[in-house]
């Protein structure tokens, strides 16, 4: 059986490896500083931990980043990892009931944390949030966050909030982030997105009206482009990329001509 090991957020693999490590190797690896559990994903499976402590990798170990592991992993590992880095994210913010703050357990019949005082479960928490193709006319508005490389764009996204639908989700931050409106809101697709705990639920939108501005505080920039000069965008493994490249097709664009910003490039 193959391992997730997890270092804090990063995954732990063999120097040059492009797959997960066995089971038996990352737990020479973790030298018993860390608690596994089963992780299933359709008729795969591994297990998984996060190790606790401090720890120093040994010689020809290394510890990435998940954004730097996406495109290197193959399918199923990939998924497999995750989830399980989104569970083991979740048991370790669980420990503790948030009712009454007794130490927490694994329930015998939920994927959930239960508290063996007052009997409340914490399951796996997941954020839903939208992210939107908004076209006008041969355009797509891209906006240019300061968390991603620098000059490098993505189509607009934010979370849903209590009491809203997907939909009302999708005008909202829309007009909160670049003023604005947009119609025939059609869904597209999803993508389970774990930094940290996130569902991405994606969207086409046609412009309505409004002026173009800037109005969020994490975007540098936003702007419409065209397909045959597109900025640098993200990598394929993301929805986001999906989205994009949906457009370029649309457009007449081979989406393997489509930029590309590089993963773990340095934001400015």
């Amino acid at each position: 059986m193959k391992a997730c090991l997890f270092a804090g957020d990063r995954l732990v693999l063999a120097e040059g490896s492009a797959d997960l490590p066995s089971l038996e190797e990352a737990k020479g690896w973790e030298g018993g500083r860390a608690e596994w559990f089963r992780v299933a994903g359709g008729t795969d499976s591994v297990m998984a931990a996060r190790l606790s402590g401090r720890w120093k990798p040994a010689p020809g170990v290394r510890a990435m980043g998940l954004r730097a592991v996406l495109p290197l992993l193959p399918e199923p590992s990939l998924s497999l990892v995750l989830t399980a880095a989104h569970l083991a994210r979740w048991r370790r913010t669980s420990r503790y009931c948030g009712v009454c703050g007794t130490a927490t357990g694994e329930s015998p019949r939920h994927q959930a944390m239960l508290c063996p005082s007052c009997g409340h479960l914490a399951f796996p928490k997941v954020s839903p949030a939208v992210i939107v193709q908004v076209t006008r006319g041969p355009e797509i508005l891209l906006g240019r966050s300061r968390r991603h490389p620098h000059g490098s764009y993505s189509v607009l996204a934010g979370f849903v909030d209590p009491g809203e639908s997907l939909e009302d989700a999708v005008r909202r931050e829309i007009e909160e982030e670049s003023g604005i409106r947009v119609r025939d809101i059609r869904y597209f697709g999803s993508q389970p997105w774990p930094f940290p705990d996130s569902l991405m639920v994606g969207f086409t939108a046609a412009y309505d009206g409004g002026k173009l501005q800037n109005r969020d505080d994490e975007l540098e920039d936003v702007g419409w482009f065209t397909a045959d000069a597109l900025p640098p965008v993200p990598p394929p493994y993301s929805i986001a990329r999906a989205l994009i490249d949906d457009f370029a097709r649309r457009s007449g664009v081979d989406p393997a001509e489509v930029p590309t910003w590089k993963v773990g490039g340095r934001p400015r």
